[in-house]
């Protein structure tokens, strides 16, 4: 197979007879044997890239001080940053977990909230922004809730509609 490790496809190819092997009862007409054989083994084989695609959540970094100014200044920007996401939507809160923290794909966010792969990515881009902006804007001293949108932005436009149309 290739593009697949040796050890990889092998497992692939045995998972992918075995599939067949359980499914033979189900084949209705024997002359389309050929392509029900493929569509199994097609299946079989995105299964396999999607699930080695998925990055691997990275262990968490804990970053370490030497001395104690650093640590108290890892507080505080932790703390800022913890400020920052309150300042947020829920929306916003949301997408941003669901994208940053567990790593999913756009596609399988749309899919939770029912909403367009384009919307989605546009969402996670402004909730971005406006984490970016929340946060600056609490490093410059200002500690109220965002009262001006992100540069090209309009007001009240801090939650994004689910596209269910597209």
């Amino acid at each position: 197979m290739a593009g697949v490790p040796g050890p990889d496809a092998e497992d692939l190819a045995a998972e992918t007879v075995e599939a067949i092997v359980k499914s033979l009862p189900r084949l209705r007409a024997p002359i389309a044997f050929e392509a029900w054989f493929w569509t199994i083994a097609r299946a079989k084989l995105r299964t396999w890239i999607r699930k080695r695609r998925r990055p691997r959540p990275d262990p968490p970094i804990s970053p370490e001080a030497s001395r104690p100014d650093e640590l108290a200044e890892i507080d505080e920007e932790h703390a800022a940053i913890v400020q920052a996401l309150e300042l947020l939507s829920t929306r916003d809160r949301e997408l941003l977990w669901l994208r940053e923290v567990e790593q999913l794909s756009y596609e399988e966010i749309g899919g939770r909230l029912g909403a367009a792969v384009g919307t989605v990515r546009v969402a996670c881009h402004r909730a971005r922004r406006r984490l970016e902006a929340a946060y600056e804007r609490l490093e410059s001293g200002g500690r109220h809730h965002l009262d001006q949108q992100p540069e090209g932005e309009a007001p009240g436009s801090t939650q994004e509609p689910p596209d269910k149309g597209r």
